[in-house]
């Protein structure tokens, strides 16, 4: 939806989107908010509202490794139902207690940009053209009694599945300044928030909107600034692979889908990019590339990536630190899906499988955990394995069951079967529901296929060393180290089930043959 202004509201593979996790409950609070944006400074917004009423105020003070956000919280000033006000002390940053229950609010946030490109997309700011407001970041934490397992360090890229944390938003803009959300808005203005974890609204002064539809699905792209690609050419790159990726599941978490597309403000290197999905939002900062092709190649990178958290693991009704299968996996899955579309060349695909493989050798941690116990420390020491180590892991899974079933099964079936099982739509309806442990659901899956036990056993469950020479050799690929760089190339002599498989994964022995003449 789109609301206008006067009250009228609206490097490379591997890199990772972030979100955040709230988990919980119980009977459904609900928020009511205004959020103006400052004219004078647009680097400030005020916030006013109402609640149930308590007495203990907390918001959130770090997000998936950006620090400090509760102390951009100022001025709270706390009332009764009646409207006076109540003496607050703040007693941490971001934590505030009040002499007795309260209410209605006000309290004003700072948002200027995060100083590091990196952190630009997880978090809300603002700038004098453009901004992007998170609603998990800006409104109060919720204190029901019923809220569990409130996760203050949490997982950013999983979903917030807090069907407690409801909100009612207005925006007041800036003269000239127009905003784009997904959430539903009613006649009256108001933005009908049912998850606060997922609300992302774009506002700025020179939005604009365009959209498409796959297979009764629409996509909206918000775009800001000029680009060496026009808007047209990046929503046909973002339709490609959305339809990819519905290809593989064959089922959407989602009528409708958005990209939101800013420039990054910060002093970095054009190639740089950053981003993440919250529920059915993308939004991606990029560096601005003068030449349109490799700007968007660069575009491709991150969309293929993205783009199929929509289903994994924002479509799944799943708890638990599971980091390795929707992000190293996935790391995996969206080279396979360029390469599908034609945006990797094959070299390149096993260019960066061997980039994986000396990120994961130099590091000296790299066999200390299993998968599953280094997605508990991925914001520690375990970041390495759940995306370089486990992106390997998935090739090799890949790879086996392509070879075991001659060709009939993949790891697409494997996501196929995961989302059939525990996508949100099979997991909802019931109170009382237990939460779904996402480790032994996956595994349960990729264990599935004949005589792949073994592997998830050796390669998930434990922390088993990564030979990789030894582990491609059978499926005719070999493995050279050059200097200090790892080289992956198909040998010169293939079986005929070999070259069947590696033609599965985009191999073309014919341009390979007339390269050799």
């Amino acid at each position: 939806m789109i609301a206008k202004n006067s009250g009228r509201l609206a490097s490379m593979l591997g890199a990772v989107a972030l979100l955040c996790c709230l988990a919980s409950i119980g009977r459904a609070e609900q928020i009511n908010i205004v959020i103006r944006v400052q004219p004078d400074s647009p680097r400030r917004v005020i916030i006013e509202g109402t609640r149930a009423p308590t007495v203990t105020w907390s918001f959130r003070d770090s997000y998936a490794g950006v620090l400090n956000l509760g102390s951009r919280i100022v001025h709270l000033q706390l009332f009764d139902s009646t409207g006076a006000e109540i003496q607050t002390r703040r007693i941490a940053p971001g934590q505030f207690e009040a002499a007795k229950a309260a209410s209605k609010f006000r309290y004003e946030v700072t948002l200027d940009p995060p100083a590091r490109a990196s952190e630009a997309a997880f978090v809300s700011w603002l700038n004098g053209e453009r901004g992007l407001l998170m609603l998990s970041d800006l409104v109060p934490i919720s204190n029901s009694p019923v809220v569990k397992n409130v996760d203050y360090a949490f997982d950013p890229v999983k979903v917030n599945r807090d069907e407690d944390e409801r909100a009612s938003v207005r925006l007041s803009l800036p003269e000239g300044w127009t905003a784009y959300s997904s959430e539903r808005q009613s006649q009256s203005g108001e933005f009908q928030v049912p998850d606060i974890g997922r609300a992302v609204f774009a506002v700025g002064r020179h939005l604009r909107i365009s959209r498409t539809t796959i297979s009764k699905t629409e996509l909206n792209l918000v775009v800001d600034a000029e680009w060496a690609f026009a808007d047209p050419e990046a929503l046909e790159l973002a339709e490609k692979v959305l339809k990819a990726h519905l290809d593989v599941f064959r089922a959407r978490p989602s009528n409708n889908f958005t990209l939101i597309l800013f420039p990054l403000s910060q002093t970095v290197t054009a190639d740089r990019w950053t981003a993440e999905t919250r529920g059915s939002t993308t939004t991606l900062l990029m560096g601005k590339l003068p030449s349109k092709t490799a700007a968007l190649a660069q575009l491709s990178v991150p969309l293929t990536h993205e783009l199929f958290h929509f289903w994994v693991p924002n479509g799944l009704a799943l708890e638990g630190d599971y980091d390795w299968f929707y992000e190293g996996f996935t790391v995996y899955q969206a080279a396979r899906t360029a390469v599908r579309l034609d945006l990797l060349t094959f070299p390149e695909f096993l260019n960066a499988i061997a980039r994986a493989f000396d990120a994961y050798a130099s590091n000296a941690d790299r066999d200390r955990w299993s998968l599953i116990e280094a997605s508990r420390r991925r914001w520690t020491t375990g970041g390495s394995v759940v995306y370089q180590k486990s992106m390997l892991v998935a090739f090799l899974y890949d790879l086996k069951l392509r070879s075991q079933s001659r060709g009939k099964r993949s790891l697409d079936d494997a996501y196929r079967e995961v989302y059939r099982l525990y996508s949100e739509g099979k997991s909802s309806g019931t109170s009382d529901q237990r939460a779904i442990d996402a480790n032994q659901a996956v595994v349960t899956v990729l264990e599935g296929s004949p005589n792949m036990r073994d592997f998830a056993d050796s390669f998930i469950r434990r922390a088993t060393p990564v030979d990789l020479p030894a582990e491609l050799d059978p499926f005719g690929l070999r493995v050279e180290r050059l200097g200090l760089r790892t080289r992956i190339s198909v040998s010169e002599t293939l079986t005929g089930r070999q070259r069947d498989l590696l033609r599965q994964l985009g191999y073309n022995d014919y341009v390979r043959s007339q390269k050799r003449r």
